[in-house]
């Protein structure tokens, strides 16, 4: 009998221990501090967590604001989408695109410390980068950008980019890299390289129309496009927006040097 009472006196004192520690279970407040308590400890090992069926979020790197974080929010508002609570896509043309995929995946890495593939759809040229993270998600609407359909929520730069010189010249290039084109326009017998951004969201082309001028690149706006037409315009926006998509890199070389 009294090694019975020990019994039970220690088990006693051993469920007050685990309420002292994790919480009273039968409350919200153990049952959030329980929570919390298993969550790290499922960080610290993922394989118990796998085992388990725990599902954790991945840890990220948060990045201040910076040029880069600007270049890669044009990038989202141009091809960017969230299809889901914990996934982010950019799309892109996987044969004419694929080395800019590839650049992009590195801004992804080097900002975020996170991992991502690329995923071809069947029966066309389309693909997309993915990314699997919550946190990554929070993050980007956090800092400015909205999900759901982007003509119909008339999708905005965020206002931190827009106050800043260059920020807004580095979301321009993300946004012109990914919406934007680059093409020879024939005229005759003479033909002339053209920059045309096109979007059906008022805010995104009057920012690239507005942030086209400040730098002396001559713009006009028709119907769902911005256009940049003289020769000299063209040459001054490689000059001081740049580009880092391959593709277009290419076309200037040849239309300029070649």
């Amino acid at each position: 009998m009294a090694e019975s009472k020990a019994w039970i006196s220690k088990s006693r004192l051993g469920g007050l221990r685990r309420i002292e520690l994790y919480g009273n279970p039968g409350t919200p407040e153990g049952r959030s501090r329980g929570g919390k308590k298993a969550t790290s400890l499922f960080q610290q090992n993922p394989r118990l967590a796998q085992k388990s069926g725990f599902v954790i979020r991945k840890k990220i790197k948060y990045p201040q604001k910076c040029t880069g974080l600007a270049e890669f929010m044009g990038i989202m508002l141009g091809d960017g989408g969230f299809p889901g609570t914990h996934q982010i896509t950019i799309s892109f043309n996987n044969e004419t695109d694929h080395e800019y995929a590839q650049y992009i995946t590195k801004i992804l890495k080097r900002l975020f410390s996170v991992n991502c593939y690329i995923h071809k759809r069947k029966g066309s040229k389309g693909a997309d980068v993915v990314i699997n993270s919550s946190n990554l998600r929070d993050f980007l609407l956090k800092s400015g950008l909205r999900p759901g359909n982007k003509v119909r929520n008339q999708v905005n730069v965020p206002e931190w980019i827009i106050g800043r010189r260059q920020y807004r010249i580095a979301c321009l290039r993300g946004l012109m890299d990914t919406d934007g084109s680059l093409y020879l326009h024939k005229y005759n017998n003479y033909a002339y390289p053209k920059l045309d951004f096109s979007s059906c969201s008022r805010p995104l082309l009057e920012f690239v129309f507005n942030t086209l001028n400040e730098l002396n690149c001559k713009a006009r706006i028709s119907h769902k496009n911005v256009l940049v037409d003289s020769l000299s315009a063209v040459r001054r926006y490689f000059k001081e927006a740049g580009t880092s998509n391959p593709k277009f890199l290419e076309k200037f070389q040849n239309y300029f040097y070649n």
